[in-house]
């Protein structure tokens, strides 16, 4: 799809519908954040190194990240964080025509009603057409409830109900996040009810709250004749499924939170998305052989300690990426996901 098909189908339907028919991809602005959620992927909060996208770089990625005929946006960390660099580079990009279809934020800058209305203001005078706001237990554990239901309240009003990605639930329901999240019984129910995928934080704050598997379980399939076969990342890799791709203030072009296919300042994002598996041997091993094999790799080059135990095929991936950042940091980073 083209970038003038792409911008159709949001005007059409709205940027959250049109997100999941084509996927998504993302620049991420930084990985310092407002807040440090317990469910973060990539490990974002406010002691993370002080390093966001300059507006020129942010302009040309954005640029590269259209041609993929996906959904774009701008997110972090917490994109609102670097409100003045922000907006120059929205301004840059409206000139260029490349303006991100909407922005992501956990809301914590919605502290009243006029900043909401400037910020959202400024975002629709300069191409975006909608924006994605975070509620859920995590986020309510620092952002108060108030902030997001202002910023969903504006939201709708200035671009939309279907161009504001949020969730479609009663305030009640969003107070309620905030009360779970201080009662660790309700939080863990929570976290077994709608699991995160355990990487970055997640994994050192979440993982001991949901239910483990023995190995075996989660990093085996049964095969067509009723034999058991390692699970791979083939689906999870392939091009046309992968449901994110970032570009990070680093340069690196990543997905499946911190597999890093390339450097954006070196090979265009289009390039690295045709090929997945060529980037290195370490997304080549996850495509054909999956989570089981990586981590024996690194068992047996690096001294990993395979777990018995873990709740999903990409808890395993995580650690064992973790003990490979070590060793491949241009493969497997930045070290904000994996410290």
């Amino acid at each position: 799809m083209s970038r003038q098909e792409i911008d159709e189908l949001v005007r059409r339907v709205g940027v959250e519908k049109a997100g999941c028919e084509r996927k998504v991809a993302a620049i991420l602005f930084t990985y310092r954040c407002t807040i440090a959620c317990r469910h973060c992927l990539f490990g974002c909060n406010g002691g993370r190194p002080d390093v966001v996208m300059d507006p020129a770089r942010c302009v040309r990625y954005l640029g590269q990240l259209l041609e993929l005929g996906r959904v774009i946006h701008i997110a972090g960390g917490e994109a609102m964080l670097y409100w003045e660099t922000l907006k120059k580079a929205l301004v840059l990009a409206a000139q260029r025509g490349v303006s991100p279809h909407f922005i992501e934020t956990n809301c914590s800058f919605a502290a009243n009603e006029s900043i909401v209305r400037e910020r959202f203001g400024f975002l629709k005078d300069h191409g975006v057409m909608g924006v994605l706001l975070s509620s859920d237990p995590y986020h309510h554990e620092s952002v108060p409830p108030e902030h997001f239901l202002r910023a969903r309240r504006i939201g709708h009003e200035l671009f939309g109900p279907e161009n504001v990605w949020a969730p479609r639930i009663p305030d009640e329901q969003v107070h309620e996040f905030a009360r779970i999240i201080r009662d660790e019984k309700r939080l863990a129910e929570y976290t077994r009810a709608h699991p995160p995928t355990f990487t970055g934080t997640a994994a050192a704050k979440l993982a001991p709250l949901a239910e483990a598997r023995p190995l075996e379980q989660a990093v085996y399939e049964a095969g067509p004749d009723a034999s058991r076969r390692a699970v791979t990342c083939a689906k999870e890799l392939n091009p046309a499924s992968i449901w994110e791709v970032h570009i990070d203030p680093y340069d690196n072009i990543q997905t499946n939170c911190g597999l890093i296919l390339g450097k954006a300042s070196r090979t265009p994002a289009a390039e690295a998305m045709r090929n997945p598996g060529g980037a290195s041997f370490i997304v080549a091993l996850l495509i054909e052989k999956g989570p089981l094999a990586l981590a024996e790799f690194a068992r047996d080059k690096h001294g990993f300690d395979i777990p018995r135990q873990v709740r999903h095929k990409c808890e395993l991936c995580y650690y064992a990426r973790k003990c490979l950042h070590q060793h491949y940091p241009e493969l497997v980073g930045p070290p904000e996901i994996y410290t």
